[in-house]
């Protein structure tokens, strides 16, 4: 683009240049700016700098030489630019946004967000581009940390700052609800604040409010925390207070606060059960729901020992990559592992010998006698369930009891996540056994969770606390926490279960209420469908579509089989279910006819199909109708040349292609890594459309897309 008069400043500070005392220097700034237009970087940084020395304290300097420094990722100077303009320019919208880009890359959270929403709130009508680069890189790195409703939050903020930031922000918004890490309490807002009518507090309130919305978001948090002292934890004050911690990604806090509000009897148990649970959610040590792990290291000293290991009947072999990672993290150690294995446990032999069955447990990793280092055990040792057993009982067998023992580290891991119980199974399954074989397993995972004790109940099990009136509560969020991350072959109905035998009740809510700005994500189970109307339950439907809110699949098509459709809603109401019920159908069969017709009710509706035509081709395969599946795929993309699923699987096998090709050129040896492709720490992972080393992600990147949080589209596997 081209610089004139009337274009904004490069300093930032949100004025045309005719109108800003950076106007004298208006000559050297278009010579640089043509130079950093044709590309001349290193030649423009050269002027930048030798324009400083006379100049030093320019505010348009500055901030140049912080975008030529992104653009060079000279991440070391960037720093240093950076950290000066903001010392000389304190007040400058485009300081704070270098300074926050570089507290971002640097793994600071919350300065990143401090300072994004103090240049927001400070140039909302001439906000520089440069805020949605910050925006998406603090977005991307929240999503990498597990951070995933302050990134929704953050993303959500951006649907009101104009056309481009709206789109950066829905496209952001859509990862984060598919994100691997986020349970269904984190896809949504939390609810919104009660009213104050009335109370003494009514009119302060109001300015806190009119804070926040006007993103002055750390003088709100400090009126807030000011209100607290003066009028005691009132709900309203605590619920305003939960959206200034979560948007500056201080999760302790925000686990605190929301701990005050589950305890607030000024609260309906709805409600109290739904932040016991956030407490959980935001901060599974503190909140008490989280088991220990010791990573440890064993010196061997007998030269027999790795023959033993090997031989051991309660072990088997694993790739060493699955463990490397780790390794490296918590022991520092460049060389991998010799071997890796992991516990095996063998389950179900009564009711199914023929299958021998097996479940994992915790792994090991063996290192060998090296120069200036002993030959080494890494064991991870659990300390609950039948993982713990496991390991004591190869300890024992393997003599590991009296060899020298150092801790590398205690690792803290929510078991409510980890999702079903992994079956290995040995033998091929009888068709007319499989059902039965699930439900087993099923069992297996339930009673794991429902054995096992926790600090947030007393050290008590779930089933221990069965008609305990002080631990209700607790129970009662300690179950939405689990059926949040919507564990594999359960459904809503086992949760219903086991609510009954553990002698709690399950909120039930009219779905005439907003139940969502009531209980945030807590309303997907909580909401009764018994009173839903069409128009809402459609809604639902794609939400829990979109969000992958499994154990509500089966109850959703259950009950939308039953209600009486408006034509007007007959073909959405028919695609919602059809899609849903795919999800929960076991066979493939099955599965391949309820997806020609989503697809065939797709382009119906002018809605793209990609998704389905991908899983389709995928199960034609599996079923080995592998000329079909050939032939569908290639029909498919001929009638659906701009579906954006399908032109990215296109580029995606266009790129394979090239490689192979490249491969068997001799332009890339085989088994090497094509350009891009390596990773290293957080801030050096290459992002979408960008394969520099700094990890940024920034509007003009190729591709125009930004970087993806976490997700993409799920293939349907049987029984899952």
């Amino acid at each position: 683009m081209s610089l004139d008069q009337y274009s904004l400043c490069p300093c930032g500070n949100g004025k045309k240049v005719k109108f800003c005392k950076c106007n004298e220097h208006f000559t050297e700034m278009q010579t640089i700016h043509r130079m950093i237009v044709g590309e001349q970087n290193i030649a423009a940084l050269d002027r930048i700098n030798a324009n400083l020395k006379t100049m030093p304290s320019e505010p348009w300097l500055l901030a140049m030489k912080c975008e030529l420094l992104l653009q060079l990722r000279e991440l070391e100077s960037l720093e240093e630019t950076s950290a000066k303009f903001i010392r000389l320019q304190p007040d400058n919208p485009l300081a704070k946004l270098y300074r926050a880009l570089v507290a971002v890359i640097r793994g600071n959270t919350e300065e990143g967000a401090t300072l994004l929403l103090q240049s927001i709130a400070d140039s909302q009508e001439n906000m520089p581009p440069m805020t949605a680069t910050v925006a998406i890189n603090l977005i991307e790195m929240m999503g990498q940390r597990g951070m995933i409703l302050p990134a929704l939050l953050h993303a959500e903020l951006m649907f009101d700052m104009g056309d481009v930031m709206a789109r950066v922000g829905a496209s952001a918004l859509e990862s984060l609800i598919n994100h691997p890490q986020a349970g269904t309490l984190s896809q949504e807002t939390p609810p919104s604040p009660g009213s104050a009518e009335g109370t003494p507090y009514e009119e302060r309130l109001a300015e806190a409010e009119a804070l926040i919305a006007n993103y002055r978001i750390s003088a709100a948090k400090t009126k807030l925390e000011s209100m607290l002292r003066e009028f005691g934890q009132q709900p309203p004050i605590l619920q305003n207070l939960l959206y200034c911690q979560l948007i500056f990604t201080d999760l302790d806090s925000a686990a605190s606060t929301c701990r005050k509000l589950a305890a607030s009897t000024m609260l309906d148990e709805s409600q109290r059960i739904y932040y016991q649970a956030m407490v959980y959610e935001l901060s599974p040590r503190a909140g008490g729901i989280t088991q220990t792990e010791d990573l440890s290291v064993y010196t061997i000293e007998d030269p027999e020992f790795e023959t033993q290991l090997a031989g051991q009947k309660m072990v088997t072999a694993i790739p060493v990559d699955q463990v490397r990672g780790l390794l490296q993290a918590f022991l520092d150690e460049e060389v991998p592992p010799k071997a890796a294995y992991v516990t095996l446990q063998p389950v179900l032999r009564e009711q199914f010998a023929e299958v021998e069955a097996e479940r994992p447990g915790a792994w090991m990793a063996f290192y060998g006698k090296q120069t200036d280092k002993p030959a080494r055990l890494v064991v991870l040792e659990p300390s609950f369930g039948y993982r713990k057993t496991l390991m004591d009982q190869v300890k024992k067998e393997l003599g590991l009891t009296s060899l020298k023992r150092e801790l590398i580290e205690q690792l803290h891991v929510t078991p409510l996540t980890m999702g079903s119980s992994q079956i290995i199974i040995r033998k091929e399954v009888p068709t007319e056994r499989r059902d039965a074989l699930r439900d087993a397993i099923r069992q297996l995972m339930i009673d794991d969770v429902l054995d096992m004790s926790f600090e947030c109940l007393g050290k008590h099990t779930p089933r221990e606390c069965a008609g305990m009136a002080e631990y209700r509560l607790p129970l009662q969020a300690l179950l939405l926490q689990w059926q949040s991350f919507n564990p594999n072959t359960m459904d809503d109905a086992h949760f219903h279960s086991i609510h009954q035998n553990l002698q709690v009740s399950r909120p039930s809510i009219s779905s005439q209420e907003d139940v969502f700005d009531r209980v945030g994500g807590a309303a997907y189970y909580w909401t009764d469908l018994d009173s839903i109307d069409p128009q809402s339950l459609i809604q639902m439907m794609q939400s829990v579509l979109a969000r992958s809110v499994s154990t509500m699949y089966r109850p959703l098509v259950t009950r939308a089989e039953t209600i009486q459709w408006p034509d007007e809603l007959k073909l959405s109401a028919e695609y919602t279910i059809l899609n849903l019920k795919t999800r929960v159908v076991s066979d493939p069969s099955e599965a391949d006819r309820l997806l020609a017709r989503v697809i065939e009710t797709g382009k119906q509706l002018g809605l793209p199909v990609g998704n389905a035509i991908l899983e389709r081709f995928e199960i034609l395969n599996m079923l080995e109708r592998r000329a079909e599946a050939r032939q569908f795929l290639e029909s498919s993309l001929r009638e659906n040349p701009n579906d954006p699923v399908l032109l990215q699987f296109l580029q995606a096998a266009m790129m394979q292609q090239q490689q192979m090709a490249a491969r068997a050129r001799g332009g890339m040896p085989p088994g090497a890594m094509p350009p891009g492709a390596a990773t290293g720490s957080i801030a050096d992972t290459p992002t979408a459309g960008n394969a520099s080393q700094s990890g940024l992600w920034t509007p003009d990147s190729a591709g125009q897309a930004a970087p993806s949080s976490g997700g993409g589209s799920k293939l349907w596997i049987p029984g899952e």
